[in-house]
């Protein structure tokens, strides 16, 4: 019986259904996509990316799963409140709360039901341009093909379910408690008084993030960038849980300033946003949502980038690069190369990790990070490290030099003995010979040969590159060596420092390849939640709208009214995004250079400031123009 109610429901008021039928058809799609490339990447081959595909798609979907459950739950709040009449209707004819409260989770499953077969379908097709794009960028094979089963759409449905319905227990928990005596007099004045439960979980969440982010203010730079996707996560869930209360301290502050501004029409503005400041904290949060996930997406591997490029420019004294395409050079090759004429240094290096442990039974604990294992020659000739303790010549057989970062973490200086586990959690003991500060692009620790011999599970050590530089006034004679051995063996690589960093350049491109695609996708979906909200809550008012106009207002008064109510949202969304988004990347700028001050470049920032803001008022204005072409006699039948 419930769930014919919620069918009829459903069928009846297809305005209010049609925003969380927009949403959810847009999250299945992305929840879909993700599915079937996460079931493909598991029946791929080695040969065939699939690991790749993997760890993409984890990461990208946990992100999407979130950005979804935000709009979700905002669209179905949004039409269980539209609806407030009904339900107290229901009430006051004897409907108990727990028979609401059902009827409300039935809706959620008839909308998903009805979402389910466009929202895969368009899954489907993204999967297929996601992975035409990843072959055509060159970041997985052309032999990856989607291959997946019926249990990954089922799976990526049930997921839409459930997130719809975990999004309206709040609102249905909220509209059933009404009593039945109460019920038209809690229709006709929004409720004012804010949720003890939702405020508090609120406040806990947003201590939560500031702890966090207290937390990673003195970790790296590469810990503070993984996490400041999450970081933003979490305070955004805190902005999520306490939207009421913004909404009401946005519309007494904005609306006291709309009212001063334009003593007639503010006052009105004033009003409206005070009495509906749940409405205005729904409308900004998707919109907040947007302004801080594109700025932290954008800003933080600009900023990291930018600080690798330039300590990679200051740490490079080495006149030629040598490298091999497609894999590493042979374990001679520093030796090849430092016997040619005119060279005077050739030092090699090879990728590995390594950990600074308490103990030799504690290898799986303790700070760590990229290690380098140096051939032997002195480093400080072709690398200038920025060494601020100890020193950086030929490290002997049980010495290691350690990033200010790493040693910092491990709380150790220059000459202290430590305990370093190595490739095969095997743990040595070694002297630290130097701290240097120029780690970013490089690596944590520098091992010598000698000491990481017999810990890379007997495989050859195959160096990544040879620094190279020459004997004084010989640079054309080494120019000339290196070009012989360069004939000898087609496959090596010799680069000048500009060359260098222009293939490092590339490099960057291809990593902010993904990172576009990730920001193209989640912006495209957080905006059509902005204009999704904005539609609902505008077309809502039409019976407002017509009153207005009865009572002897023009349309041109009440566009004026609603263009500096969605002004005032925009303005509320951009601050709290803003404030979002400032506080991860201060936090990353400090872990990273040392200064709270993030550089950030304008021409961005105004991109995401003023295209969030010119999306949400082009909505606002057109959605109005919509809804006050109907004559007011047609609008007040329509919402009553």
């Amino acid at each position: 019986m419930l769930f014919l109610l919620a069918w009829w429901s459903v069928r009846a008021r297809k305005v209010s259904f049609a925003g969380s039928l927009v949403a959810m058809v847009c999250a299945q799609a992305l929840v879909t996509a993700c599915g079937v490339l996460l079931d493909s990447g598991h029946r791929a081959t080695p040969g065939q990316g699939g690991a790749d595909v993997v760890s993409f798609v984890v990461p990208f979907g946990f992100i999407c799963l979130f950005v979804m459950t935000f709009a979700i739950s905002g669209a179905f709040a949004l039409s269980v409140q539209q609806r407030t009449r009904e339900i107290a209707l229901l009430r006051a004819v004897a409907a108990t709360p727990g028979q609401v409260r059902r009827m409300v989770a039935y809706e959620a499953l008839v909308v998903t039901v009805l979402a389910a077969v466009p929202g895969c379908g368009l899954g489907l097709l993204l999967a297929v341009g996601l992975r035409a794009f990843l072959v055509a960028q060159g970041l997985i094979p052309g032999a990856f093909r989607l291959q997946f089963g019926p249990a990954s759409i089922s799976i990526a449905v049930l997921i839409c379910w459930v997130t719809a319905e975990v999004a309206v227990w709040s609102s249905g928990r909220r509209a059933s408690r009404v009593r039945a005596v109460q019920a038209l007099g809690e229709a006709s004045v929004p409720r004012r008084r804010v949720g003890a439960v939702r405020t508090c979980l609120g406040l806990m969440v947003l201590i939560g993030g500031v702890w966090g982010l207290a937390a990673i203010k003195g970790s790296g730079g590469s810990d503070a960038a993984n996490t400041a996707g999450s970081m933003v996560m979490v305070l955004m869930t805190a902005v999520g849980l306490l939207a009421p209360w913004i909404g009401k301290l946005a519309g007494s502050v904005l609306g006291l300033l709309c009212q001063l501004l334009f003593p007639v029409m503010g006052l009105l503005v004033r009003t409206n946003l005070t009495m509906a400041f749940r409405r205005l904290g729904t409308a900004a949060t998707p919109l907040a949502l947007t302004v801080a996930f594109a700025a932290v997406a954008l800003f933080v591997p600009q900023m990291k980038w930018h600080e690798v490029s330039e300590q990679d420019r200051q740490r490079m004294v080495a006149e030629r690069i040598v490298q091999r395409a497609g894999g590493g050079l042979p374990d001679s090759a520093a030796a090849t190369i430092g016997g040619a004429a005119g060279v005077g240094t050739a030092v090699a290096t090879t990728g590995s990790y390594v950990k600074v442990v308490g103990d030799s039974e504690s290898w799986q604990s303790g700070p760590g990070g990229i290690a380098q294992i140096v051939s032997d020659g002195p480093l400080d000739e072709v690398l200038d490290l920025g060494v601020i303790q100890g020193r950086m010549g030929q490290l002997g057989a049980g010495e290691v030099a350690l990033s200010e970062d790493l040693a910092r973490r491990a709380h150790v200086r220059a000459g202290d003995e430590v305990r370093v586990a190595l490739e095969d959690n095997q743990v040595a003991k070694a002297r630290v010979a130097a701290v240097y500060s120029r780690s970013r692009g490089f690596g944590d620790a520098v091992l010598s040969q000698p000491l990481a011999a017999g810990h890379l599970y007997d495989r050859p050590l195959h160096p990544n590159a040879v620094y190279v530089r020459a004997q004084p006034g010989r640079e054309r004679q080494m120019d000339d060596s290196l070009a012989s051995l360069r004939r000898a063996e087609p496959s090596w690589r010799v680069l000048d420092r500009e060359a260098y960093r222009a293939e490092a350049l590339r490099r960057q491109d291809a990593s902010m390849t993904v990172t576009y695609l990730l920001l193209g996708v989640v912006t495209v979906f957080t905006s059509i939640s902005v204009v999704n909200t904005l539609v609902m809550t505008t077309m809502e008012r039409s019976g407002e709208f017509a009153l207005l106009r009865l009572v002897g207002a023009t349309r041109r008064q009440v566009a004026r009214m609603m263009l500096l109510e969605t002004a005032v949202i925009v303005l509320t969304a951009l601050l709290v995004g803003s404030l979002v988004a400032g506080a991860v990347l201060a936090v990353f700028s400090q872990a990273l250079t040392g200064s709270s001050y993030p550089r950030l470049e304008g021409a961005t920032l105004a991109l995401i400031l003023g295209g969030a803001g010119v999306l949400a008022l082009a909505t606002g204005v057109s959605t109005t123009r919509i809804a006050l072409r109907q004559r007011p006699s047609a609008a007040l039948r329509g919402a009553g």
